[in-house]
């Protein structure tokens, strides 16, 4: 290295030693935005409308999205661009057989709108057929358990990953399950906005029932079942603050064990179904479990089966025609904008 070089680095260290703040304050000039801090309402009394206030009274949710936020900013521009790429190819004449040729045929028929629109919910259909031959639990579980497969879970939740002990080997996991609003607190709030979003969710599940043919009064108290259901079985679920105690969280035990404990569930048919040899398992939430068991046989099969039936419509609603869509993209609009009204109101 020169001697004229070292001289200019030692003249830039010795500058920035004489000058401590200076780095910092251009680090900050040129990193942090702060125009959308709202100076009229102090951090202390509302911290969220300080930050967030001018942003959240001019963002606008576009109308064929659900929410508007930073990630949607950086996402959409992406998407964009791979549809730009699906679209040449699916207009392409490809050869037979070739990867260009299935990739552009099956995006070709997911845009084909008008064919989607016709068919309504008949592609579920034999879903649904077979939610209707269930005629007791072992036959409910089994369903469950082939619907796992194609990554729809209902009242399992089953996942495999690392043993949250030994991060050197994977271990079939089990987790609280079976509710539709996002966690258990949804179901038992009483304030007005609580209330108004369980109203919603049941003439959501109301609609996606009659959209299929029901009438309006059987949709209803199908709908009333569902809930009725997924209630029970959120009051055993533990609470999202619960849920970051990762040592409270993790019960391996033996599955023979709780084929004892847990009968109604049959956890051996039920892993022999999914093709999981295992003897143990880790049961995340053992009281969830151990009240699914109970409510697998107070339940009626009837009950179970409109359960189920909710679950998979739900599944699968932003796949159908589009009255099926709207539903859905109505309810999550609703929600984002009762959460966002609780959250700028804190």
């Amino acid at each position: 290295m020169n001697k004229f070089l070292c001289l200019c680095l030692a003249l830039v260290f010795l500058d920035a030693c004489n000058n401590p703040d200076a780095d910092k304050t251009a680090s900050k000039q040129s990193f942090i935005a702060v125009t959308g801090i709202d100076s009229s309402v102090k951090p202390g009394d509302n911290f969220f409308r300080y930050v967030n206030g001018k942003w959240y009274d001019t963002a606008k949710i576009a109308d064929d999205q659900t929410g508007v936020g930073s990630y949607m900013f950086l996402n959409i521009p992406q998407k964009m661009l791979l549809q730009n790429i699906l679209d040449s190819v699916s207009k392409t004449t490809n050869t037979p057989g070739s990867i260009d040729q299935k990739v552009g045929d099956f995006y070709a028929s997911g845009m084909d709108t008008t064919t989607i629109n016709q068919r309504g919910y008949e592609p579920i259909r034999p879903i649904l057929a077979r939610i209707d031959s269930i005629s007791d639990v072992p036959s409910l579980i089994k369903f469950v358990a082939s619907e796992m497969k194609t990554g729809q879970q209902s009242i399992i939740g089953f996942s495999i990953s690392a043993d949250n002990k030994n991060g050197g080997i994977n271990i079939a996991h089990v987790y609280q399950a079976g509710i539709g609003l996002p966690d258990r607190d949804y179901y038992f709030k009483t304030d007005s906005s609580s209330l108004s979003i369980q109203q919603a969710y049941k003439k959501y599940i109301s609609t996606l029932f009659q959209l299929t043919g029901t009438d309006a009064t059987a949709a209803g108290k199908n709908a009333d079942v569902v809930y009725g259901i997924e209630k029970q079985m959120a009051a055993s679920h533990k609470t999202n603050i619960e849920l970051r105690d990762v040592n409270a969280n993790y019960h391996k035990t033996a599955v023979a064990s709780i084929g004892k404990t847990q009968p109604n569930i049959s956890w051996e048919a039920l892993l022999a179904n999914l093709d999981a040899k295992t003897d143990s398992i880790d049961m995340a939430q053992p009281a969830y479990y151990d009240k699914l068991n109970t409510l697998l046989k107070s339940i009626s099969i009837n009950d179970w089966k409109t359960y189920l039936k909710a679950g998979t419509l739900e599944s699968y609603a932003g796949d159908l025609s589009k009255p099926f869509v709207d539903a859905t993209l109505s309810l999550l609009k609703y929600y984002r904008g009762r959460l966002c009204k609780n959250h700028a109101g804190r």
